[in-house]
């Protein structure tokens, strides 16, 4: 079985004033909310089920999502009680999971055009407990960065250097028997990560040159807006 959860409860204070009447994920992205064009690319993995994880103002995301029939998925919801954190909000998780299933996990502030079909696929070819979707990007560090010795003599200079690194895009796929591993509580999705990697379990980095973009903030909103609007998205 394929299930999806999305996590849709921040506060948004990037965002701020824009989210002190819209949650986040309800952000026009074109003609439609951010959370609307996820599900959109989510339904392509053919989920049997959709659980939205509800923060705040989170009833406005039901109103406009509501039992998800209008993207042909069934959509379900959970609330937190006190914060749980990326990963120990999937404790709420509605339904239960086979070992073998898969429970693509993302944020509701997610921009991308990866295939979520071809994603589980490959996923659910591995024999691995859970993957973690990564870009790569380069950063300018605009000074020269100099290295010395620990005896303070130069050893080399280097001017406004590029550093490739590989990030992560809060895209997660973890099979039910991985997912049991998951204490109460608070826990955030990376620590999590690495404690199923330090128990033995095998964590993948899934690298893709897919577009990926988390729209927290105005500028990359409005970026992302200025790419429908151009026809580039």
């Amino acid at each position: 079985m394929r299930a999806a959860f999305i996590l849709a409860g921040g506060v948004g204070a990037r965002l701020r004033p824009h989210t002190l009447v819209l949650p986040k994920p309800l952000m026009p992205l074109g003609h439609e909310a951010i959370i609307e064009r996820l599900l959109r690319s989510v339904r392509l993995a053919s989920p049997e089920h959709v659980t939205i994880s509800l923060g705040y103002l989170g009833h406005l995301v039901e109103a406009v999502i509501q039992d998800g029939a209008a993207f042909d998925l069934k959509v379900s919801y959970t609330r937190e009680p006190e914060p749980l954190g990326t990963a120990g909000a999937l404790t709420l998780l509605p339904f239960d999971l086979e070992d073998d299933d898969v429970l693509l996990v993302l944020n509701g502030d997610t921009l991308t055009n990866i295939n979520f079909d071809e994603l589980l696929t490959w996923f659910e070819a591995s024999d691995a407990d859970a993957a973690m979707v990564c870009v790569r990007r380069e950063v300018l560090i605009d000074f020269g960065v100099v290295t010395a010795s620990a005896d303070g003599k130069l050893e080399s200079i280097s001017e406004k250097p590029r550093v490739s690194n590989l990030l992560s895009t809060g895209i997660n796929l973890i099979r039910g028997r991985a997912l049991r591993e998951l204490a109460p509580g608070h826990t955030d999705m990376p620590n999590f990560l690495v404690a199923l990697k330090d128990s033995g379990f095998t964590v993948l980095c899934h690298e893709t040159d897919a577009l990926w973009m988390d729209l927290g903030r105005a500028e990359d909103l409005l970026a992302a807006n200025d790419m429908v609007e151009n026809g580039t998205l």
